[in-house]
């Protein structure tokens, strides 16, 4: 029973997260060990139809693409694994909901596994649009760029191609909470702007765009709000088609270095 509790409310905590940032804030049940157990599940209950190494066989769509027909977030594949999809060969399987997640996990680790290879783009021509659109003003490759905005030296390691495009595209869809930033004024008229890092009853610490810690007192400040919105412009509209996937290519080879694991 108290196993039961912890499943449940570790799920209520995820569902919970999502809400507060419109979108999935992860899988419970990713750890190298899920995953393992995900394949295990994979190879006995999916791989007859989708293949060994889930690139489709004759009745079933590649699952390592990381595009999905009926939806891409972790809600939509727990449906289609549980529920299945009517008029298809795909029928639901009753798994419980700790399987369903492992299940979704080695999905998403194929997904990143195979991005960089199958990036239709030019990486070196992508490092171009990278330079060209002033990237490093607000993100870190290797030991080069700002720090408003999440590292990106080993972003092929922890992100599938459509989640890479989609953080170009739009990326409000999810904002992590580390990189939530604060908007303040002082009572003595300073306008002060950061990431934020910490908070506690009486102070907010933030991270200014120059690289500058500060500790704000909050009886010293007129106001202040936190944003949950990404500081980051959406390039839809504002690339070619060719210079996106090109982008898309030079992030998605950005990787962990083997041997040293991914995060």
């Amino acid at each position: 029973m108290k196993l039961q509790i912890t499943v449940l409310m570790l799920a209520l905590g995820c569902l919970l997260r999502a809400q507060e940032h419109g979108s999935i804030a992860g899988n419970p049940f990713s750890t190298p060990k899920d995953v393992a157990a995900g394949a295990a599940s994979f190879r006995s209950q999916c791989a007859a139809c989708h293949g060994a190494e889930a690139v489709g066989g004759t009745v079933a769509p590649s699952l390592v693409s990381g595009t999905f027909k009926h939806g891409g977030s972790d809600e939509a594949l727990f449906a289609v694994i549980t529920k299945g999809v009517p008029g298809t060969p795909m029928v639901g399987f009753k798994l419980n909901g700790t399987e369903v997640w492992q299940l979704i996990a080695y999905l998403r680790s194929m997904n990143i596994a195979k991005a960089a290879g199958q990036a239709t783009g030019d990486a070196a021509a992508g490092a171009r649009v990278y330079e060209a659109n002033h990237c490093a003003n607000c993100h870190t490759i290797g030991a080069t760029g700002g720090y408003s905005g999440p590292d990106l030296s080993e972003i092929g390691s922890h992100r599938s191609l459509p989640q890479i495009e989609s953080s170009i595209l739009d990326p409000d869809i999810q904002v992590e909470p580390d990189y939530w930033s604060v908007k303040a004024r002082t009572k003595s008229g300073q306008d002060v702007t950061g990431r934020r890092m910490n908070e506690d009853m009486d102070s907010i610490q933030i991270r200014e765009p120059q690289g500058h810690l500060r500790s704000l007192r909050k009886a010293d400040l007129a106001s202040f709000e936190i944003v949950r919105k990404s500081p980051m412009p959406s390039f839809k509209g504002k690339l070619s088609a060719t210079d996106l996937q090109n982008l898309i290519a030079y992030l998605a080879s950005q990787r962990a270095i083997e041997g040293e694991g991914a995060k």
